[in-house]
């Protein structure tokens, strides 16, 4: 079953394309997320990877990590894009067929700003 907005991200274990290992619960309470699932045989996987170089500024403002990865994830689309807060609350989940489909990068830091500027007493009330 595909995670959706609401839902809290799984523990996981992803590789980079250079191949370093990221284990979410090293980031989980620390940083924001912004995961990046790309099919490695996509022709447009590259050039979505390579556009989103212009968040690298905006990351650390938002509090955020960035992981872009070919590995599958359970419950993660795949290709897809995942947004979620340092807790691990799942903020905005979107699925394409390919990577050319996936949201733009301003659209995503949109996204961070958002979960950025959220307020976790408040929205542990309505809950």
């Amino acid at each position: 079953m595909t995670i959706r907005a609401h839902d809290l991200m799984p523990m996981f274990t992803a590789a980079t394309a250079d191949g370093t290992v990221v284990r979410y619960e090293d980031i989980w309470q620390r940083k924001n997320l912004l995961l990046v699932s790309l099919l490695s045989d996509d022709p447009s996987s590259n050039a979505y990877a390579t556009s989103l170089d212009v968040l690298e500024s905006s990351l650390a403002a938002c509090e955020a990590f960035l992981l872009i990865t070919t590995t599958r994830i359970e419950g993660v689309p795949y290709p897809g894009v995942v947004v979620a807060d340092r807790w691990g609350d799942v903020y905005h989940v979107q699925e394409a067929d390919r990577a050319a489909g996936l949201p733009p990068p301003d659209e995503l830091i949109d996204w961070l700003r958002f979960v950025r500027n959220e307020c976790p007493e408040c929205q542990g009330e309505t809950r």
